[in-house]
């Protein structure tokens, strides 16, 4: 009986030697199983193969690539740049070694985009871009380079880029909706409508394009066209939350804050922080200043950078409190943008700022500048000669 049971024994023992032998780990079967869990976005599942697979092989470039990817997507930005540094090899000769190189630059770039570190992040895309190989990964990584710029403020020059990716990809809808909104942001709403049309012509359902289109047209004076995007989007089939969001864009343009306002905060609730600007606005449209005013520092605190419309939004909740301080500070703010859709109406309340101070000479000295810059704004012409009168100029 013992003699039996040891016979038992090692063939039992034999099989689990062969069936381990099958299933043996590599470095080649983690890293496609954590690719294969990255791709369907379970990416704490993928993280853990590919520490599996650096477990077998710490220096294996491709897997820390992936892995400072996978890293990315679960937010530990520090951790994903750690790999990446150490990929990369300034002395990289081969065509592998360079592939390596311009992949893990791509991700620091986009880890120090997470991090709002955007100087950074540029700097590795032009890195990036300045390697020749796998060029195929060029439009990918120049539409993040114009992120990054327009992230910086610099405007003019995140238009141009976005041009080369349009140059090299014309049908990228991303692009076209990104430049197309620095158009919108810029007052150049006939290239702003073109961009979006062009999104139109790709994607007939997209929310973005029509919300676009209809705050040009309304900004530019073509109330009939205006009102016909917003008519069109408001037709859009609704399939998730953002398309909820986005329709509760729709009804706060047509007027309809009952609605607005329960999407907007249902938008909150899943995540849309952005959507605090619209509560913001109907908060203000009810004359709940100081409730808008907390809505659109939350909204804010939650984006990259400020919009000068949101600027002059908050300016005007801080005039209507009769709070010049905290009204100038959010107008300087505004115009520090330069060349915006909102510079007219944030010149405009410097004077209303002056004029609240009792300090009419500085406004009058304003108007000056403002008319010759603005000369069909009748309401501002009428104030000018009250405030001439004020002085005693007349």
């Amino acid at each position: 009986m013992k003699r039996f049971v040891a016979i038992v024994s090692l063939m039992l023992l034999g099989l689990l030697l062969v069936a381990c032998g099958k299933d043996k780990m590599t470095v080649e079967g983690e890293n496609d199983k954590g690719l294969g869990y990255y791709d369907s976005g379970d990416y704490e599942t993928a993280r853990e193969y590919f520490e599996r697979a650096l477990s077998l092989e710490p220096r294996n470039k491709e897997v820390l690539n992936n892995y400072g990817m996978a890293l990315i997507q679960l937010k530990e930005n520090d951790l994903a740049l750690e790999q990446f540094d150490a990929v990369i090899n300034e002395n990289a000769t081969s065509r592998k070694g360079q592939k390596l190189n311009k992949f893990a630059y791509r991700g620091k770039g986009i880890a120090y985009m997470q991090k709002l570190e955007f100087q950074n992040a540029l700097d590795c895309f032009v890195a990036a871009l300045a390697i020749s190989a796998d060029s195929d990964w060029n439009v990918d990584i120049m539409y993040y380079k114009a992120n990054a710029q327009e992230c910086l403020g610099d405007t003019d020059t995140a238009i141009e880029t976005y041009g080369m990716v349009l140059e090299m990809d014309p049908g990228n809808v991303l692009a076209l909706l990104a430049r197309g909104n620095l158009y919108r942001e810029k007052a150049d709403y006939s290239r702003a409508i073109t961009d979006y049309e062009a999104v139109l012509s790709k994607d007939k359902d997209n929310y973005h394009a029509y919300i676009g289109l209809y705050t040009s047209y309304r900004d530019e004076g073509e109330e009939e066209k205006a009102v016909k995007a917003l008519d069109s989007a408001s037709r859009l089939k609704i399939d998730n939350n953002e398309d909820k969001y986005l329709l509760g864009q729709v009804h706060f343009y047509q007027g309809n804050f009952t609605s607005a306002k329960i999407e907007m905060q249902n938008a909150v609730e899943n995540g849309f922080s952005e959507a605090n600007f619209f509560l913001a606005e109907i908060a203000m449209a009810e004359e709940q200043y100081e409730q808008a005013i907390e809505y659109y520092d939350i909204y804010r605190a939650s984006i990259i950078t400020t919009s000068p419309t949101v600027c002059n939004q908050e300016a005007v909740c801080y005039l209507a409190l009769f709070d010049y301080d905290n009204a100038q500070e959010m107008i300087n703010l505004g115009l520090s943008f330069g060349a915006s859709a909102a510079r007219q109406q944030l010149l405009r309340n410097q004077i209303a700022v002056y004029e609240g101070r009792y300090d009419f000479q500085a406004a009058y000295d304003a108007f000056q500048t403002y008319i010759v810059e603005y000369p069909y704004d009748d309401e501002a012409i009428e104030e000018y000669k009250f405030v001439k009168k004020r002085l005693g100029y007349d």
